[in-house]
């Protein structure tokens, strides 16, 4: 009994060549699209931290900390039902106040302020440099916020060591994308008695990356489809002497033994020297398939011959002729014997 013969699925060398090239092609574009944006994004930010470096390092030159330490050690927190806090018209807080301020004279995107410490879970403004750029915007001496507030921790951080946000902090009520670092401040005896705050517009860095990641996009995508094309083309070229291969052994099956044409090549490739096999392969067969058909003819004679001969054997050796040349040999003695 014979066992019908499974039909396995049929996919095309091609699609096979197709499949993982492309594939691949997409990972290392894909990695390559998000590695650019993240070089971008950090690129960025190294400006922005190198910028508001150099902020920290010029408040800090003309802040008067021990000043400044004096009117937050004894400023009570900020109680809107009572006004402004009488310190803040103080000419020694005003100098504090245009120490800060003056940043906006070579940076319009920066917004600076001091803060201390209240208690563990309350922090409190000092200076902030809207309450002269901005005064519907700033926070005045002892204003306190938790975290309840937002980046608490950040500002905590900031009270022992420079900390530089990880991403960009956002402003709900503003609607302001900020870099920002906080810093500690150092009083004449090395105590550090509270922190600095260098927020960055972000606007135009968020702005730029969406632009950057959008040409990048576009870039890749063109690049990619150039890619495309060019390994379907290479793809298209070898599939198709290899379908001349298929075609041509098709014919062999059929008997024609005809020769693949060769395209001139400078540079012989594995195809190349597959169709030059092929074409000596087919040579080879035709030879021999004309010397097999040559000596099936002369066993055919042979094989005649040999059953001829058998054939006049056994009608010589058959009883009927033995006795038809017994009487021919008797009339040929009676004949003798007449004459």
């Amino acid at each position: 009994m014979d066992v019908p013969m499974r039909v396995k699925p049929f996919l095309s060398l091609r699609y096979k060549l197709l499949i993982p090239l492309m594939s691949l092609a997409a990972l290392m574009f894909t990695m390559g699209y998000f590695g650019a944006q993240t070089y971008l994004k950090d690129t960025i930010f190294s400006i922005m931290d190198e910028e508001a470096e150099s902020i920290e390092t010029y408040v800090k030159e003309c802040l008067d900390v021990d000043a400044l330490q004096s009117f937050t050690e004894s400023a009570a927190p900020y109680d809107e039902a009572n006004g402004i806090p009488e310190a803040m018209q103080d000419p020694q807080y005003l100098k504090l106040q245009d120490c800060v301020a003056s940043v906006a004279q070579f940076n319009s995107r920066a917004w600076v302020y001091t803060y201390y410490k209240v208690d563990e879970n309350t922090l409190a403004f000092g200076v902030d440099m809207w309450n002269t750029t901005e005064p519907e915007n700033g926070s005045p001496l002892g204003y306190t916020f938790t975290y309840a507030d937002g980046d608490f921790e950040e500002h905590l951080l900031g009270l022992e060591y420079l900390n530089a946000y990880d991403d960009l902090v956002y402003d709900e009520e503003l609607g302001v994308y900020y870099y920002a670092t906080t810093s500690p401040l150092v009083n004449s005896n090395g105590e550090h008695v509270g922190g600095l705050a260098v927020y960055l517009d972000a606007g135009w860095t968020v702005e730029q990356l969406q632009n950057l990641s959008e040409n990048l996009l576009v870039i890749f995508i063109c690049v990619f489809a150039l890619v495309a094309v060019f390994i379907l083309t290479i793809t298209r070229r070898a599939m198709s002497q290899l379908e001349t291969l298929q075609k041509a052994s098709r014919r062999v099956a059929d008997g024609d033994y005809t020769l693949i044409p060769v395209k001139i090549q400078r540079i012989d490739d594995e195809i190349s020297m597959l169709t030059d096999l092929f074409n000596t392969m087919l040579d080879k067969v035709e030879e021999r398939e004309e010397d097999l058909e040559q000596q099936v003819e002369q066993l055919k004679l042979q094989i005649d011959n040999e059953k001829r001969q058998k054939d006049v054997k056994e009608i010589v050796e058959s009883e009927f002729f033995q006795d038809l040349k017994n009487r021919a040999a008797t009339v040929r003695k009676q004949r003798e014997q007449k004459s």
